[in-house]
């Protein structure tokens, strides 16, 4: 019943990827992130899963993208065994500033004060490094997947050429490559310092909950409107600096480059300015 599944990684355009997909009208993604695969709800079984679809038209390319599922160690074989031969989307991303991008939506979710120093942050959650190692997470997958089952895509890539980038998408998907979304340029879910982090947590709260009972098309259309955006800009930060170790990440990131440019048979290494021997 699934067609296609998002697997992440946080913080890599996957909300911008996923509000285009939204708008294609052969595609029906109503809920981006069910985290079904990667955590304790995977307990409540598949029709669970599936009923999030019900709605659904018939001939729509059905799926969700949800950002947990490449860092996770269990997703890989959930989805396998249930939807062997689903399709599966991962986009990859500067790992350095994938962990920045990290720290800074933990302030802006209030999950961390932002009195917390990124150094501070990095030994206490240990994924905000982990989850750039995406060769090894992508390893899980190809084990399972076939190559034909699966795009692997760069999140630097949607500055050069949004269009070309979700052109790939549609066409892995099978479904008219011609369209393009209203949102192809538009930024959404970037990385800030909010000055009110409750006003964040309100607004994503409240989107989260229309979706959940079905008023997806209203929070879409909301957010086409500009209005959350204005909202947002008024509640940020400005000129916030980021103070951390970028050649120690650089070290830290540079064999997992090197593996995942040859997986892709892309110089990463250069793209990212991670070089193996740095």
């Amino acid at each position: 019943m699934i067609d296609f599944i998002g697997i992440g990684a946080q913080k890599s355009g996957t909300s911008w990827t996923y509000a285009c997909l939204y708008e294609h009208p052969e595609i029906c993604a109503p809920i981006k992130e069910i985290h079904f695969f990667s955590r304790p709800r995977f307990q409540k079984g598949q029709l669970w899963y599936e009923s999030h679809f019900q709605k659904c038209a018939e001939g729509k390319k059905k799926g969700e993208f949800s950002t947990s599922y490449l860092y996770s160690e269990d997703a890989p074989q959930r989805i396998f065994d249930l939807y062997p031969k689903v399709k599966l989307i991962a986009i990859v991303r500067n790992p350095v500033a994938r962990s920045v991008s990290q720290y800074r939506n933990s302030i802006k979710s209030g999950e961390i004060t932002q009195s917390v120093f990124f150094d501070a942050y990095m030994q206490s959650e240990k994924s905000v490094l982990e989850q750039g190692l995406y060769f090894t997470q992508l390893k899980r997958y190809t084990e399972l997947f076939s190559d034909e089952q699966m795009l692997v895509l760069v999140y630097e890539d949607i500055q050069k050429d949004p269009v070309g980038f979700m052109r790939k998408i549609y066409t892995f998907l099978g479904v008219d490559d011609s369209f393009e979304s209203s949102m192809l340029h538009t930024e959404v879910n970037i990385a800030r310092t909010p000055k009110r982090v409750i006003v964040d947590r309100v607004m994503h709260h409240v989107a989260e909950s229309l979706r959940k009972i079905g008023f997806d098309k209203l929070v879409h259309w909301i957010r086409k409107s500009g209005v959350p955006d204005f909202v947002r800009s008024h509640n940020t930060k400005k000129d916030v600096q980021t103070v951390f170790n970028e050649q120690k990440l650089k070290e830290y990131f540079a064999g997992d480059v090197k593996n995942l440019s040859i997986l892709l048979g892309r110089d990463l290494t250069t793209e990212w300015g991670i070089d193996y021997e740095t």
